[in-house]
């Protein structure tokens, strides 16, 4: 009896001793499985496969490849030769003109890779003429014949001439454009652009600028298209503080090879 009497003070004396360190450690323990806990479950969150991220990944391996399109060594040039026609009609402070000119445009592009040349000349019959250079760099896609965002800046010369008043006047501008081209089928599409004309003075001495936006429907044949486009340019002149708007207004029918 006095041995068991013995033990069992023993072990209430061992208790009161280790119980401080015994809920040390237990706190220890659930502390350190709280965090393992939150770190498993972050790193679910991390790995977590979502249809969202599944086509936001589609995504930017589209647009990767578009881009690393445009720098494959086969078929690194790009030409093309066009020509269009329609009538224009023209305004000028909101007052349509009578008279109606038909325009004829001859356009040509030449691109290496992501970088090209552009011209376009227009003749007015009796309001004038222009031409147009510029440098484009294609942004996305790997041919003028695809899916493609282009931005280009170059100079213009415009040669207006007024048959009613017998005066002409020259300028030339800087040009900034944009124009995205958007495959709908792979026969079919659109294209859209704006063109802004930077400020200069003319040679009569008046300060002109404006814009000019096209849009266009096509059909691809192979090598072939034929397309449709409206387009609209705004001219402003100021001389001697008076200042004028004139728009010009078109639809144009035509045709281009690639090649």
């Amino acid at each position: 009896m006095n041995l068991v009497r013995l033990l069992s003070y023993s072990f209430i004396a061992w208790t009161f001793f280790q119980a401080p360190e015994l809920a040390f450690g237990r706190s220890e323990f659930l502390a350190n499985l709280g965090q393992g806990m939150v770190k498993k479950g972050d790193a679910k969150y991390q790995d977590r496969w979502t249809l969202g991220s599944w086509f936001e990944t589609q995504r930017q391996t589209r647009l990767q490849d578009m881009w690393l399109a445009g720098n494959r060594e086969d078929d690194i040039y790009d030409f093309m030769l066009g020509g269009q026609t329609g009538v224009r009609t023209t305004s000028t402070g909101g007052v349509e003109s009578s008279l109606r000119s038909r325009g004829i445009q001859a356009e040509a592009i030449a691109y290496a890779t992501l970088v090209g040349l552009e011209g376009r000349y227009l003749d007015l019959e009796t309001e004038g003429s222009s031409w147009q250079g510029a440098l484009g760099l294609r942004l996305i896609g790997d041919s003028q014949q695809n899916t493609n965002l282009t931005v280009l800046y170059g100079i213009g010369s415009k040669l207006d001439v007024d048959p009613a008043a017998q005066t002409s006047d020259e300028v030339q501008n800087n040009l900034a454009k944009a124009r995205l081209t958007l495959y709908l089928t792979r026969a079919f599409g659109v294209e859209a652009s704006y063109q802004s004309v930077l400020p200069a003075t003319s040679r009569n001495g008046a300060e002109i600028e404006g814009s000019a936006v096209e849009a266009t429907a096509f059909l691809d044949f192979s090598f072939l298209r034929i397309f449709g486009t409206w387009s609209r340019e705004t001219q402003l002149r100021k001389f001697q503080a008076i200042s004028s708007e004139r728009n010009r207004e078109s639809i144009d029918a035509g045709l281009k090879l690639f090649f």
